[in-house]
């Protein structure tokens, strides 16, 4: 069954049981509930039922004429007319005519007689919420009507067909500046008032609704004032018939809309202000349209821009460029109408994810060039949004990475190759971050050290450095900077943390643009045999030193009792003096050989 509904309401009707007998409330709860409506409440007693129904707000009540308590169904049905309107339908066991007489002083909107049935039931609440709508509509209209006539600000008149007045009601005063007398005598007439330059077309408007017979009309004109000034107002005409079917009179209702003519006048001046902003506008956003397309013009990267149906919208003059197709042949389209097929399912997929996602994308990709190949890309994307945050369409641009690609490629062959030349070195060599993780090693650094590539590369290592020379050898990587970025330094190194070796090593620091250090690439050797023959050769030298300073020693110890002997033998005679000095000179002879010789 459809649900009931009261008039303006939107849902089943609510209905108040009245009942002081709960079996007999019950059922009729059952019975309204199988009808489609609704119970708002059970109440035993007229004094509750009164109490109860601005809380409840019933649609209607269902009252038992005779209940429990000082206060019957009839006096609660007459005190709930007095303050609420909401429509009551009596249920009693009695048809008593004194009694129906006296419930009908209440003017309930039905009557139930015990024992009821269901269609009873249904027909009287459907016919007392019909009833009841239609009282409320009446009273809104009675109310609406007195109002608008308590209310009235404008002119109410009606003129005979020879233009006669039968009479002026309203402000006509407020309006004109006459009164209601001086219109009716003439003086002057309705006609007078109206101004000249409107005057002759009200004339013939007058003419062709009077030719037209009963029928409404609208216009506008304006009437001068008693001041001197003058009102724009609006006229609603109706010709009323006679019987016979002929034009009797003409009645309208004038109203003063001179406010309004004045708030139109000054909207149509806003309007043509607005437009001017407008045209203004337009013509600075144009501007400011052909300034961007100029700037992206001038962005060398290919950039493009797609609504939400994945549709070209714009690009600059590097995308026309870089595909070789016109401007005219990409806006309009979409990828699968300018692109290969494989190339623009992709872009197609990427597009939709992005859209979906909303934000910043960036992938690689192989992309169509002029030179009929395709070029490796790296494709970036944006979206962006309206005023309300909805995305309209996303904006992309193309960064050919072609040459990169193939200069990395040649690097890594280069690498490769200096990989191969470097590995082959007896040298040590190594490349090391600041931080000392290991780079690269090879193998001669790892065979010396005992190592795996694995145990270093991508490790902090850290040199064996003897602790004697450890400030040294931190110094002297401290020391390096863009200016002198290359040293040499001779340190000590305790080789599986007891043998010590010595060391030389030739580093090179790297930095960047701004001074940066990036990583070092070092160059060494063991020299410890070097440094041991040089040790000995120190030793030998210093004990041949030690020798000649003896010698030395032992020639001024000789020589003097020698020059003696010599000196006294030139002054002696005989044989024996000229032996003494044949002997002391050949000594003397022999030293000086000796000494000059030690000397080289």
């Amino acid at each position: 069954m459809d649900e009931s509904r009261t008039a303006g309401s939107t849902g089943p009707a609510r209905i108040l049981i009245v009942e002081d007998e709960m079996i007999v409330a019950e059922d009729l709860a059952l019975v309204l509930s199988s009808l489609g409506y609704k119970t708002a409440g059970i109440v035993a007693s007229g004094e509750e039922a009164v109490e109860k129904i601005r809380e409840l707000a019933p649609d209607l009540i269902l009252m038992d004429i005779n209940l429990a308590g000082r206060m019957s169904g009839i006096e609660a049905a007459d005190s709930i007319r007095t303050l609420y309107d909401a429509p009551v339908i009596f249920i009693t066991a009695f048809a008593d005519t004194h009694l129906i007489d006296r419930a009908r002083a209440t003017m309930p909107y039905g009557y139930i007689v015990k024992p009821y049935n269901e269609r009873e039931i249904h027909s009287t609440i459907e016919i007392a919420l019909y009833t009841h709508g239609l009282h409320q509509q009446v009273r809104a209209s009675e109310e609406r009507y007195r109002g608008f006539v308590e209310n009235f600000l404008g002119i109410a008149c009606r003129r005979r067909m020879d233009n006669s007045p039968e009479f002026f009601h309203g402000t006509t005063e407020a309006i004109t500046g006459y009164t209601e007398t001086e219109l009716l005598s003439g003086t002057p007439s309705w006609e007078d008032l109206i101004v000249p330059e409107d005057r002759e077309r009200i004339r013939q408007h007058d003419r062709e609704i009077i030719g037209q017979g009963a029928t409404r009309h609208t216009r506008e004109y304006r009437i001068g004032r008693r001041d001197g000034t003058f009102v724009w107002v609006r006229e609603l005409i109706s010709v009323v018939p006679d019987s016979m079917g002929k034009p009797r009179y003409i009645q309208s209702a004038i109203y003063d809309i001179t406010e309004q003519k004045d708030a139109e006048a000054a909207l149509q001046k806003a309007n043509e202000e607005l437009e001017e902003r407008v045209r203004e506008r337009t013509e600075s956003l144009n501007q400011q349209v052909l300034f961007l397309q100029q700037l992206i013009n001038t962005i060398p990267s290919p950039v493009y821009y797609k609504d939400t149906r994945c549709t070209y919208t714009g690009c600059n003059t590097a995308f026309e460029s870089y595909l070789g197709i016109p401007r005219s042949r990409i806006l309009g389209k979409t990828d699968e109408e300018i692109l290969p097929a494989e190339i623009a399912a992709m872009t197609r997929e990427k597009d939709r994810f992005l859209l979906s996602h909303q934000g910043i994308q960036a992938y690689q990709m192989k992309f169509p060039h002029r030179d009929r190949t395709t070029h490796e890309v790296l494709a970036k994307k944006a979206t962006f949004t309206d005023s309300e945050g909805k995305i309209t369409g996303f904006i992309g641009f193309l960064v050919d990475i072609t040459d990169r690609i193939q200069t990395e490629d040649r690097l890594r062959e280069s690498e490769q190759r200096f990989r191969a030349v470097v590995q082959d070195q007896t040298d040590l060599i190594c490349r090391i971050l600041p931080n000392r993780t290991v780079l690269f090693a090879n193998t001669a650094f790892l065979s010396y050290f005992g190592k795996r590539s694995e145990d270093t590369t991508g490790y902090i290592f850290r040199f064996p450095v003897h602790p004697d020379d450890q400030a040294a050898f931190d110094s002297h990587f401290a020391s390096f900077s863009p200016d002198h970025p290359v040293g040499s330094l001779e340190f000590r190194c305790l080789k599986e943390g007891r043998e010590e070796r010595w060391h030389r090593w030739i580093n090179r620091a790297f930095f960047d643009d701004q001074g940066n250090l990036q990583e070092y690439l070092s160059i060494g050797r063991d020299i410890t045999e070097k440094k041991d023959l040089e040790i000995r050769d120190r030793e030998a030298h210093l004990k041949m030193e030690r020798i000649r300073s003896r010698l030395y020693r032992l020639n001024d110890q000789v020589r003097g009792p020698l020059s003696t002997l010599i000196l006294l033998a030139r002054k002696g005679t005989g044989e024996n003096a000229a032996e003494i000095l044949m002997k002391a000179e050949e000594i003397e002879s022999v030293l000086e050989q000796f000494f000059l010789e030690s000397d080289h």
